[in-house]
């Protein structure tokens, strides 16, 4: 008894590990959602941007258009306004926890 259970154990390990492994293309490339992680490097580089990775895995983080423009509320800005310096983030995404201005208010967010 003790003997088919070491072996129903294994096979469940086994299986297990399994599907904890990376996905592949036919030419042995790991894959990330799906894409090649070169690919979506070099697409964002080309954007102008650079790869940073939160928990959220891999991101292409890029400069915003008015990063550092004076603001009084979120609407106002491509990504957030940092309620510190009432001012646009520089980047999205912009890890971190801080204040932004939210209907002209402070809030408090957290970005992995």
């Amino acid at each position: 008894m003790k003997r088919i259970f070491a072996i129903g154990a294994a096979v469940l390990t086994l299986v297990a590990l399994a599907s904890c492994q990376m996905a592949e293309t036919s030419g042995g490339a790991a894959v990330v959602g799906g894409r090649s992680p070169l690919l979506v490097g070099q697409e964002c580089e080309a954007a102008g941007g650079r790869m940073v990775v939160g928990l959220a895995g891999p991101q292409c983080a890029s400069a915003q258009p008015d990063a550092g423009k004076r603001c009084r509320d979120n609407s106002e800005c491509a990504g957030f306004c940092l309620a510190e310096t009432r001012s646009c983030t520089p980047v999205t995404p912009y890890f971190g926890c801080y204040d932004v201005l939210n209907g002209g208010e402070p809030a408090t967010i957290c970005v992995d």
